[in-house]
């Protein structure tokens, strides 16, 4: 699986996100995690899509992106919301 994840240093959304993903992306195996800040990758997201609402996580799975996740969430809600797309679950 891997994670686009955009952010931005002004994001507070963003700063609060910082310990639910680092909670529940540690259970995922075989991820492939890339951060993109919005402002200094700007270049980079721009084929993305990505809207005004920070932060945004695109989830690919086998190369197609299967979700997005897109501004705050709970743990329980991140991770019911990825359940199922871990490769080796």
């Amino acid at each position: 699986m891997k994670i686009i994840r955009v952010t931005a240093m002004w994001c507070m959304s963003c700063l609060t996100m910082k310990k639910v993903w680092k909670h529940v992306l540690k259970d995922i195996t075989d991820l492939e995690l890339i951060d993109y800040d919005y402002d200094f990758d700007s270049e980079l997201v721009k084929g993305y899509n990505i809207g005004k609402i920070l932060p945004e996580l695109i989830v690919f799975k086998n190369n197609k992106e299967v979700t997005r996740i897109i501004g705050e969430c709970s743990k329980k809600e991140l991770k019911k919301r990825l359940e199922g797309l871990d490769e080796n679950s």
